[in-house]
């Protein structure tokens, strides 16, 4: 596993495979950031889910790059990333309620369909305790490379 900041600074391209119950995914994604959720960014009126005490939530922006020969929904790719912590926990994303917000779409969290070979700027939150800054990536059930 690569550390999230190195990825960021690196500025390198992963391909990863995952594979769900709708088949095999094949994606490359570039991590463009990966900072604690600007609650005063959020407009006034949406609703957060609770969060547990201890949690915070951080957001990834991405790009990515779908090689599957098919359309695939962006939320399945999500489902595959997991935050990783030093201990080697891993953590799977969490929309805190936002997903149908002018914030999720302005920030790419509710992205649709994600065509083939055309390059997508997305964001991701994940939920984690708020004890760890070193951070790592994986596809649960895939792999990972960087390339």
């Amino acid at each position: 596993m690569i550390p999230i900041k190195d990825l960021i600074r690196d500025g390198c391209w992963l391909k990863c495979t995952a594979t769900n119950y709708k088949g095999e995914m094949i994606f490359r994604m570039r991590i463009l950031s990966f900072e604690r959720l600007d609650y005063p960014n959020i407009q006034r009126g949406v609703t957060l889910s609770p969060i547990e005490e201890g949690a915070v939530r951080w957001l990834m922006k991405l790009e990515v790059v779908n090689l599957t020969k098919v359309s695939v929904l962006f939320g399945y790719l999500k489902e595959e990333m997991r935050v990783v912590d030093s201990d080697g926990f891993q953590f799977a994303d969490d929309d805190a309620g936002l997903y149908f917000s002018d914030f999720a779409k302005q920030i790419g969290l509710s992205h649709g369909d994600l065509l083939p070979k055309l390059k997508y700027q997305g964001a991701v939150i994940f939920k984690v305790p708020d004890e760890d800054l070193e951070y790592s990536l994986t596809i649960k059930d895939g792999t990972m490379e960087e390339i």
